[in-house]
């Protein structure tokens, strides 16, 4: 999903409001080209250098205008409404939310003809798909009956835990890495929902964001009432980068394999 965007010269100031943007614009060999990014934007090492205009969800619009930016890249839901303002201040503003595997590729190449670098996104959006292509070779022979389930743990208290439905990217992503999202169904990217119903669906693998396995493991291990979980008994607890899973961008084929060996460590050796 993205708004169509005119732009009548290659633009030189670029202004990225998510990691995700900034990661796509750096791959794109565009990083001389970014004048200011989130204080989220931290990878590649470069991007750290750049101005920051903000947060994720709170960007300051009198920053982002200082900046004289020819255009804007802003993502997701959060900042739908601050395209639109940006907009009507005279900014040129490309607004993306991709919710497929296909919608991301394509985001490579949207952002790639709006900035003169369409060869180079179409490049990585090949390498991409190769790294993903590697991954399904390995795991497409399992019958769907014995692929894993998957639970993402967002955010939440112990008995109200936040997660994804079929409209988030991340339900794709473990699909191509041999999972299956239990709320692949739900027609939502993000809701909440409660302890009593992930008992009676009863995940095979817990999939969660942090840097210190150990330690997520534990408090996942020590939240009241999991203890009857399968994926809980048997740990298989994923813990992931959240700049790995959380980001729709370059890394995605890295993503999909690191999750394709948690779900099957002897099918990648």
């Amino acid at each position: 999903m993205s708004r169509e965007v005119r732009i009548d010269k290659v633009p030189q100031r670029i202004i990225s409001l998510s990691p995700t943007s900034t990661e796509i614009l750096f791959a794109l060999g565009l990083g001389d080209k970014v004048v200011g990014v989130t204080r989220y934007c931290d990878y590649p090492e470069e991007a750290k250098k750049k101005e920051i205009v903000g947060g994720f969800a709170d960007p300051d619009p009198e920053k982002i205008m200082a900046l004289k930016p020819d255009l804007i890249l802003a993502f997701g839901t959060l900042q739908k409404s601050l395209a639109s303002k940006l907009e009507e201040r005279g900014q040129t503003v490309f607004w993306f939310y991709p919710h497929t595997f296909a919608d991301i590729l394509e985001s490579f190449e949207s952002i790639g003809k709006l900035t003169g670098r369409l060869t180079a996104a179409q490049q990585l959006r090949k390498r991409v798909e190769e790294r993903v292509e590697a991954v399904q070779k390995r795991v497409k022979d399992i019958p769907e009956q014995e692929r894993p389930t998957v639970f993402r743990v967002h955010s939440g208290s112990p008995r109200t835990i936040g997660t994804i439905g079929g409209e988030a990217f991340q339900t794709g992503v473990y699909h191509l890495a041999g999972g299956k999202n239990i709320f692949a169904d739900t027609k939502k990217d993000y809701f909440e929902v409660d302890l009593e119903t992930i008992l009676e669906l009863d995940p095979d693998i817990i999939v969660v964001a942090g840097e210190d396995e150990t330690e997520v493991k534990t408090k996942i291990k020590s939240r009241e009432g999991w203890e009857g979980l399968t994926a809980v008994k048997t740990d298989r607890i994923v813990v992931i980068p959240a700049e790995l899973i959380c980001r729709p961008g370059p890394r995605l084929g890295l993503t999909i394999e690191k999750l394709a060996k948690e779900f099957y460590p002897e099918r990648f050796p």
